[in-house]
């Protein structure tokens, strides 16, 4: 009866779809419309789309109407649960737009700083119809701070507590990282009276758990030098004990990451952690379990929203490039390399025909224009002011 309480709740219905939409001005409207069908509807989708209206236009709102239409369209297909992931720089920008964000008026958009403690902020993840998660880049892809905090490393105790039956003070020696003894065993027992942990969660890190056997006997062999409280740590044992916590962390935000089921992923200002496209680095392939995720029912769409990603030019001396940056992104968007070498030669055929149109290149100059165009339009769109 709970379940069924709020689903009818939470439910997209076609009228609240319409009343969003309706608030839209009309190029906002428009944008929703085009973005939702070359993500779900047109005969050649995409998965990846960018949004790059001019500041001040209302990327957050149409990024509202096209979570109330991808909504309303899961549900209409019989899919029993949709998950909405939102990226930004900062918490606080996440918390500005939470409200304008949750479509469905039900109390279910959840903010963490990190992927990690997501198990701490979801509940009941599998019985609710909708789930809004937001969290940070910085925090949660990013894992050089191998300890992580204290909070990370009591729910990693928690966590792990059944699956690996952690036994003595050894492992709480080992955890506690730089907190002082008595600070972080206080900090795990009063753990579980202050958080929920989500069974889905902590159930899909316990899965991926039992399959690290060597990871497990790595565990219980530095438990056993870490048996008793020591105030001056072995340089041998402090670098043990950051490669052990770090990866404990990355496998948490691994396991955190398949668990979401993400339907749709927004990344507002994704200029800022751009990083997070390009699988050659840690942050990079930590980001890619999200935006390639797929089961039976779906994949996951990703949205990009920025209005100005680029500038029109770079100087030597700036340390950037922008040309590089916006092919990135482009590769990023089609996601897929044929694609991409195309697009990369029609951009120089372009830049070509303008430097001979006093040659009699115009020709050339518009054919190459209308087929950047054209391959733009399938996974960007742009409005500016008159």
């Amino acid at each position: 009866m709970k379940r069924e309480q709020s689903e009818t709740t939470c439910a997209m219905t076609a009228e609240r779809v319409q009343a969003i939409l309706g608030g839209l001005k009309d190029f906002q409207r428009a944008t929703v419309d085009y973005v939702f069908n070359r993500l779900y509807l047109d005969p050649d989708p995409t998965h990846r789309f960018l949004v790059a209206d001019e500041v001040g236009l209302g990327k957050t709102l149409v990024a509202r109407g096209l979570i109330a239409r991808t909504i309303e369209h899961l549900q209409a297909k019989g899919i029993p649960r949709v998950d909405v992931v939102y990226i930004c720089s900062n918490s606080e920008i996440a918390r500005q737009n939470i409200a304008r964000l949750n479509v469905t008026g039900c109390k279910n958009f959840e903010l963490a700083t990190r992927i990690t403690l997501l198990p701490t902020v979801l509940h009941n993840l599998q019985d609710s119809p909708v789930n809004f998660v937001s969290f940070t880049p910085g925090t949660s892809f990013n894992l050089r701070s191998s300890l992580g905090t204290a909070e990370e490393r009591a729910l990693l105790y928690h966590l792990l507590k059944d699956v690996w039956a952690l036994q003595g003070t050894g492992p709480m020696n080992l955890l506690q990282g730089n907190m002082l003894k008595d600070n972080f065993r206080w900090l795990v027992k009063a753990f579980p009276a202050e958080h929920q942990i989500d069974a889905t969660l902590a159930t899909a890190y316990a899965e991926t758990m039992r399959g690290h056997a060597e990871l497990h006997a790595s565990f219980d062999e530095l438990c056993s030098r870490f048996s008793y409280a020591r105030t001056n740590i072995p340089e041998d044992d402090r670098i043990a004990r950051a490669v052990l916590i770090a990866k404990l962390r990355e496998l948490l935000t691994v396991s955190c990451l398949k668990a979401l089921e993400p339907d749709l992923i927004i990344l507002d200002e994704f200029q800022r952690f751009k990083d997070l496209l390009k699988p050659d680095n840690p942050a990079g392939v930590l980001a890619q379990e999200l935006f390639t995720y797929a089961d039976q029912h779906t994949a996951a769409r990703v949205v990009l929203l920025s209005a100005t990603p680029y500038k029109m030019y770079t100087q030597v001396d700036e340390g950037e490039d922008h040309y590089r940056d916006f092919l990135d992104t482009v590769r990023f968007l089609l996601h897929d390399p044929a694609q991409a070498q195309e697009f990369a030669q029609t951009v120089a055929r372009y830049r070509q025909a303008l430097f001979r149109l006093g040659d009699g290149h115009l020709d050339a100059m518009r054919a190459a224009k209308g087929e950047l165009e054209g391959q733009l339009r399938r996974v960007m769109v742009r409005t500016e002011r008159l």
